[in-house]
């Protein structure tokens, strides 16, 4: 307002403004946000720092890494003490991690680490955590998390995520599952708080994996519910082992609700990991996690077994841990617009809610309306499908906080 009065009546006074204001942006951009230029962005290459494990110093007494204020940090040469092998941590920083000695963060601990925010080896793609870590941060959604990625070792990834024995694709995997959870509990906690400005209280500690990464995920955090309070399975593979879990689940060593807060998802082209995840949602339902409070699912429309597909679901993982996913803002309904009489897999209806922070997932206690009950009925408030006869009828959806949607679906022979 001043500034437009000045130009119609002071032309030096109005130089002098906008010299006070560039001013102040330029200092205000310096000293209080120096990092707001530096945010991962989707279009921008990912430079890390490698340094070898032995003898790592503390980042704040590391002159060069404080210097550069390097934010993705390789740890080489890292060695497991009991399984007796090295391998990488791969570790991201928040973009204001090097502007207050005094502040100290939440660590979010991912398996196959690589992956995190680089190339995965054999798959060749990533999670990009750090992108959306940062956009998240920048945009006050969330807060600062350190996130340490915790490299597989190749042909013994699956031994070392497997709890118990079991079969893959023929080949016997003998369980090293135990040596694994000592090397997260034992080596490479305790190295990451000594030498990162951690909150190291179980309040503040997760864990995350995909597949079997989510399923070792699953066992760590079950078994320690005392270090880690939330954990994030995307598609795991909880029937490993002839579905063991499952028992442990219900009558076993994981019977009975833990202090922990779940996200379990599953993409919707993912069809024998859907079925494990349900099986598991409807066991930790019955154990009386609180939904969405304690537990949160989500199937993801059109989603597939690959990090591509896991790092579109990342944004709601940290939204749910860090931040506050805020309320119900829209709900859409997946399914088939043709089922067919005989079909041998029963086919169900995936409400996903919007929320307004951008948070997704998948509503389990909504109501279901079939306008015509002689062509299909729905057998459960997980929305399976049982269809009776030809023709064609519309499914509404009210969900618990009342949003609405329709959806027409077909039955054909």
């Amino acid at each position: 307002m001043k500034q437009k009065q000045s130009f119609s009546t002071l032309y030096l006074g109005a130089i002098l403004a906008i010299a006070v204001i560039s001013a102040v942006v330029y200092f205000t951009a310096a000293i209080i946000s120096p990092n707001a230029k530096q945010l991962f962005k989707h279009s921008a290459t990912v430079t890390t720092v490698t340094l070898p494990a032995e003898n790592f110093m503390p980042v704040d007494a590391n002159k060069d890494l404080t210097r550069q204020k390097s934010r993705l940090i390789v740890v080489e040469n890292f060695h497991a003490v009991k399984l007796d092998n090295n391998r990488s941590l791969h570790i991201y920083l928040p973009p204001g991690y090097y502007e207050n000695r005094e502040k100290r963060f939440p660590v979010l601990y991912a398996q196959d680490g690589k992956s995190v925010y680089d190339l995965s080896d054999w798959s060749k793609e990533s999670l990009n955590m750090h992108r959306t870590a940062d956009q998240l941060i920048s945009e006050g959604k969330i807060k600062e998390i350190i996130v340490v990625g915790i490299d597989n070792i190749g042909n013994e990834r699956l031994n070392e995520y497997a709890h118990w024995d079991g079969i893959d694709r023929g080949n016997q995997i003998t369980a090293k599952g135990l040596l694994y959870e000592d090397f997260v509990l034992h080596d490479v906690k305790p190295f990451i708080d000594k030498n990162f400005r951690t909150l190291a209280d179980r309040d503040n500690t997760a864990m995350l994996g995909g597949s079997m990464g989510g399923f070792v995920t699953f066992n760590i955090g079950f078994r320690h519910p005392d270090i880690f309070s939330q954990l994030a399975m995307m598609s795991p593979y909880l029937g490993w082992g002839n579905g063991k879990l499952y028992n442990e689940l219900s009558q076993g060593e994981y019977s009975g609700k833990k202090p922990l807060k779940l996200w379990i998802d599953a993409g919707s082209e993912e069809k024998d990991f859907l079925d494990m995840v349900g099986s598991g949602v409807a066991l930790l339902l019955n154990q009386g996690y609180q939904y969405p409070g304690e537990l949160a699912a989500y199937e993801a429309p059109g989603g597939e077994h690959t990090e591509s597909s896991w790092e579109k679901r990342i944004e709601s993982i940290l939204l749910y841990f860090y931040g506050d996913i805020g309320k119900p803002k829209s709900v859409e309904l997946f399914i088939k617009d043709e089922i067919n009489l005989s079909s041998q897999r029963l086919e169900h209806i995936n409400a996903v809610i919007t929320y307004d922070s951008g948070f997704k997932m998948t509503d389990l206690f909504g109501r279901f309306e079939v306008e015509n009950p002689d062509i299909l009925r729905l057998d459960s408030v997980y929305g399976n499908i049982i269809p009776h006869k030809e023709g064609t009828t519309s499914i509404r959806y009210t969900s618990p906080s009342g949003l609405t949607a329709e959806a027409a679906v077909t039955v054909v022979k």
